[in-house]
């Protein structure tokens, strides 16, 4: 008698468990949906163009937004996962240029490593949609007011903070569960920039375990992938802007 009520009480354990982690996974969709849905939509029209643009841009807004309204839900906020004022700004722009180093190193080698497959020829990260850039002040001040707002913010609150709490609760408050969370974060960030090619994928796939990495080892400290994002954003769309790159 005394085994089946154990036996009993842990099934229904085992079934609110079950419940909550498909009630945080369609939590996760809803609030992707705007992403993959404006993001394909601005895709089609051309990322190179303002129209196509714009409609990414407001597709990770609204799923910040939806993702605020979520984490309300669950009586959190931005701030309890990674907005939080840190305790010494000196140090987190020491780390976040650490972050940005350790992400140039990482991009350095996969390229050596992409030109040297002897089986394969992978090509360059296709930066096509960021043609207008070439020269053009305008466009150049634009993407670097993007690349501080919806870029660094954006992409870094949903891929980051959001994504990688919502799936560790998923697999489970462990080492074990943090991890596949870091993993399956940075494997869907990679994947949101499929418009770059492979090599960008990839570029994109150890980025999301670089920052997600950092940002779990800081305390879960936001800021400091939000400055480095910033500023590999910043460098990059210079050399655009200048035709090195």
């Amino acid at each position: 008698m005394i085994n089946e009520t154990v036996q009993n009480i842990q099934n229904r354990t085992n079934e609110s468990l079950n419940l909550k982690r498909v009630r945080i996974l369609l939590e996760i969709l809803v609030a992707f949906l705007p992403i993959l849905i404006l993001g394909g939509l601005g895709t089609w029209l051309g990322t190179d163009t303002f129209l196509g643009g714009m409609i990414v841009t407001l597709g990770y807004a609204l799923s910040i937004l939806v993702a605020t309204f979520v984490l309300k839900s669950r009586g959190s906020s931005w701030q309890d996962i990674g907005l939080a004022r840190p305790g010494s700004w000196p140090r987190t722009v020491l780390l976040s240029i650490g972050a940005l180093a350790a992400l140039f190193i990482m991009t350095i080698a996969l390229q050596i490593v992409a030109l040297n497959l002897p089986w394969i020829e992978v090509p360059p990260v296709d930066q096509s949609r960021f043609n207008p850039l070439d020269g053009n002040l305008v466009v150049f001040l634009l993407l670097v007011v993007l690349a501080w707002t919806t870029i660094a913010f954006g992409e870094e609150m949903f891929y980051r903070a959001f994504l990688i709490t919502q799936l560790g609760d998923v697999f489970q408050k462990s080492k074990l569960g943090t991890a596949l969370a870091l993993i399956a974060s940075s494997i869907i960030f990679g994947f949101a920039h499929v418009v770059e090619g492979p090599l960008g994928v990839a570029n994109t796939f150890f980025m999301g375990l670089i920052f997600g990495a950092i940002y779990l080892r800081t305390g879960r400290n936001l800021w400091v992938t939000i400055i480095a994002h910033g500023l590999a954003n910043t460098i990059r769309f210079y050399m655009l802007f200048i035709g090195a790159a």
